[in-house]
């Protein structure tokens, strides 16, 4: 396996050499933020609340994402490096300018105090793909945290990905991601960008291998537009609207999941042909994690009766992103289609790659996307 392995590597890389336009598109445009996200501006100055990010070691660039969920307390993913990590996280803002720390209000900006990540977190599936970020001041002075997702509703959610996820059609957007993740050309954008997308059901998440309760999954809900969140916005929420409660003061918005792994931006827009056999956004079943976040802001916070179900983490929101959000942006330039190639040439070109590709995939157990 491994010798037939090394061939297809060495035919793949034969054939992008003599081919150089082999991943280009006559018809892209250049992608300047996440794949046909929109600014979160455009609906209110502060839409998401409980979004956060951190910054990255020795730089004033963003690491990763991250989310309010107490007054000193964010999540983000446990494969977001330590290393990586500097002390600093923001929070209550949708605006860093180029994605750059150094120009930032020191209102904005949290010490890092403690970094917990979880101790099963497991490098080669994604599971347990969470840590714990405890800050020195409150959070609350400019952000509002959001409520996770009970066992129940996550059971509820995935009913609801169930009977809405249409493959090879559109579905409804039954879920929103968002983050500051860097671009195409390695550059974040400025506005904290928002995604509408549709949770995938388990049985159809491609690329999900083990344990289904580990991770919920999110593709483009629109057939034939790719949208996704890239590198840079692991650990970022993913929302979902539970509908019983929207006349709450949160409007039944719940924190379903962390940004974990998926497919690679680069090969999302340059194989978007394939949108349906790509790997599937996968995102961290916070829900699963309920009982390891209490314990641990019980124990490391000195709070015995913290509980994530005082309703205190829940946020006031003066608007429903899930009713504002749009599907499709504005700007046409940013919209990425099936549309891309013409020609049998290239077709040929993009079977023989595809092949190659295929080879690669199947012994790919590692499939890092967002922070690598």
């Amino acid at each position: 396996m491994k010798y037939h392995l090394w061939v297809g590597y060495i035919f793949l890389s034969l054939f992008l050499f003599i081919n150089p336009y082999a991943y280009s598109s006559t018809n892209s445009q250049p992608i300047t933020k996440a794949i046909n996200g929109t600014d979160a501006t455009l609906y209110a100055p502060l839409l998401l609340p409980w979004q956060a990010a951190i910054k990255q070691n020795s730089y004033d660039s963003i690491s990763c994402g991250a989310v309010v969920i107490s007054e000193f307390w964010l999540l983000t993913a446990a494969h977001c490096n330590p290393i990586d990590i500097d002390e600093i996280a923001i929070a209550g803002t949708s605006l860093i300018k180029d994605g750059d720390f150094s120009d930032l209000d020191q209102k904005y900006q949290f010490k890092i105090k403690q970094i917990i990540p979880h101790p099963d977190y497991n490098e080669d599936y994604f599971l347990n793909d969470i840590t714990l970020l405890r800050v020195e001041r409150s959070l609350y002075e400019v952000a509002q945290p959001i409520k996770i997702a009970t066992i129940e509703e996550q059971y509820l959610a995935d009913i609801e990905f169930e009977s809405s996820w249409i493959t090879y059609g559109n579905s409804p957007a039954t879920v929103i991601a968002s983050g500051w993740g860097d671009t195409l050309e390695f550059n974040s954008p400025t506005t904290l960008q928002v995604i509408t997308l549709a949770g995938v059901p388990d049985n159809q998440c491609n690329g999900l291998i083990l344990n289904d309760d580990q991770m919920v999954c999110a593709d483009s809900n629109i057939n034939g537009l790719i949208k996704d969140v890239c590198r840079g916005d692991s650990g970022g929420p993913l929302i979902w609207q539970n509908e019983s409660n929207i006349m709450d003061s949160d409007k039944g918005i719940r924190l379903i999941g962390l940004t974990s792994n998926g497919q690679r931006c680069s090969i999302r827009i340059n194989e978007s042909e394939n949108q349906y056999n790509q790997l599937t956004g996968q995102y961290t079943q916070v829900s699963t994690h309920r009982e390891w976040i209490e314990q641990q802001i019980r124990l490391h916070g000195k709070k015995p009766s913290f509980s994530l179900d005082d309703n205190s983490l829940r946020p006031t929101l003066d608007t429903d992103p899930f009713s504002v959000a749009k599907d499709i942006p504005d700007n046409n330039e940013e919209i990425i289609k099936n549309t891309y190639r013409s020609g049998g040439n290239i077709s040929l070109n993009w079977l023989f790659s595809g092949l190659i590709i295929m080879i690669w995939r199947r012994n790919l157990t590692k499939r890092y996307k967002y922070n690598s």
